[in-house]
């Protein structure tokens, strides 16, 4: 079965850029956004300066050359987003963190990274398909006062499975989303809680 509206919530930041790249229906130029990737595609790490991105993660979540292009491609992100519309920038920063989930050093999420070499992968930027769903609505709040305030049929919901925040876990995709660049902290490299 199909339905006209669909909820979408999520306290995290990164999943919620994720969920307006994958459903929101707004305007995007397809070929802008494969352009950029071919150009991300051909850089060579060896021509790139170390920034916040390499300088707090390589060698540790990733390989030190990609994390150079990481931090690069995010930074170019940043600088192009005057020219991208919002999905524009939502399908960047989005094909970004699935770009690199398969290259990080690490069992699935970033409370800590494997302390062994890192095997060199190239970073394969690709761009993540996206579809348009005019009935989704998305919003980023506490799913407690957010469930007083909307109706539906069915609910499916997938708690914190323990007492800590899934931010703290998925730090890196939240830092990249929002990039503040905060001075980060410990072995997994956290910012302040």
């Amino acid at each position: 079965k199909t339905f006209k509206n669909v909820i979408i919530n999520d306290i995290l930041i990164s999943n919620n850029i994720a969920y307006q790249a994958f459903y929101e229906k707004k305007n995007w130029n397809q070929k802008k956004l494969v352009d950029i990737t071919n150009e991300y595609n051909i850089i060579n790490p060896k021509e790139i300066k170390e920034n916040y991105f390499s300088k707090n993660f390589g060698d540790k979540f990733f390989e030190s050359d990609t994390s150079k292009l990481i931090g690069y491609i995010r930074e170019d992100i940043e600088k192009r987003r005057n020219e991208l519309t919002s999905k524009e920038y939502a399908i960047l920063l989005t094909s970004l963190i699935y770009t690199i989930d398969r290259l990080a050093n690490t069992v699935g999420h970033f409370d800590a990274y494997i302390k062994k070499p890192i095997e060199k992968r190239s970073l394969n930027f690709r761009l993540i398909k996206t579809e348009e769903f005019e009935g989704a609505k998305i919003f980023r709040e506490d799913a407690n006062q957010l469930a007083r305030k909307i109706k539906g049929d069915i609910a499916y919901i997938d708690p914190p499975y323990n007492s800590r925040q899934y931010s703290r876990f998925y730090h890196i995709y939240e830092n990249l989303v929002q990039w503040k660049k905060p001075e980060l902290h410990g072995v997994a490299l956290k910012p302040k809680p």
